[in-house]
């Protein structure tokens, strides 16, 4: 029906590579860390007990290792010597190379992080560029475009479908009448996004169509237009059948 298999790749990147794979040896150094430190407490907890010129038997150990005390002879010119060798791991050295790593693969992949900062007096736009919240937008941005060309032979292939058959074939609009729309919520600079979809609706050599297409305040721009245009619509009806009705029984009483 079609003449091709009707399957559509969307690709994340240019390189077609999931979302992590670029950092999976990262996440493998990691895991190995992770292992390690768990290794390193094993190792400290099994520590091996030296007795330098001690002479100490398999019964002596084993009532050492009941009675939790020892006894020895030692002098200047031998001295004895009983010790656990022990060699703990740097735990805060350790979780500082963690954490470079951990921060370096949100930083490759484009994710926010949340480490929240020390300061108290950031504004919204400091902590957005700060945390990798921009960043992560910026991400999202391009695998929109990769997934708009996508979206657009998926849709090629719905309207061929439609074409042919009979029952929706005058009805089936041409592609460049749809524009794919990816819908999250953008909460970026919202305020700062808000001001200006006012100040564009205050300039009277601007369309409020643009106004709220450009001001990226709304995912589907248009449709918000289509909406906020029905919405205006119906309250300056109301409003006029309210002063027409004031008008009408004012008349009305000095008729009378």
């Amino acid at each position: 029906m079609f003449g091709y298999v009707p399957m559509v790749e969307y690709p994340l990147n240019e390189a077609r590579l999931g979302a992590f794979e670029i950092v999976l040896s990262m996440l493998d150094a990691i895991n190995e860390v992770a292992s390690d430190r768990l290794d390193g407490v094993d190792q400290f907890i099994q520590s091996l007990m030296t007795f330098c010129n001690c002479d100490i038997d398999e019964e002596t150990f084993i009532a050492l290792k009941e009675l939790g005390a020892l006894k020895y002879k030692s002098d200047s010119n031998n001295p004895a010597k009983v010790e656990i060798l022990t060699q703990e791991l740097n735990q805060m050295q350790t979780q500082t190379l963690v954490d470079y790593m951990y921060e370096t693969i949100l930083t490759i992949c484009g994710m926010p992080n949340r480490n929240g900062g020390s300061s108290t007096s950031d504004t919204g736009s400091a902590v957005i560029m700060r945390d990798g919240w921009s960043a992560a937008e910026a991400r999202a941005k391009d695998t929109e475009n990769m997934f708009d060309e996508s979206e657009k032979e998926f849709l090629k292939l719905i309207l061929s479908y439609l074409r042919n058959d009979e029952k929706t074939d005058d009805v089936v609009p041409p592609l460049y009448a749809i524009q794919p729309q990816f819908t999250r919520r953008n909460y970026e600079n919202i305020v700062n996004k808000a001001n200006v979809l006012v100040t564009m609706l205050g300039c009277n050599k601007i369309h409020p169509k643009l106004a709220f297409i450009h001001c990226g305040m709304f995912p589907d721009g248009e449709a918000a237009w289509a909406m906020s245009k029905e919405y205006y619509e119906q309250e300056a009806k109301v409003k006029q059948d309210a002063l027409i009705k004031e008008l009408t029984n004012h008349n009305a009483d000095d008729n009378s």
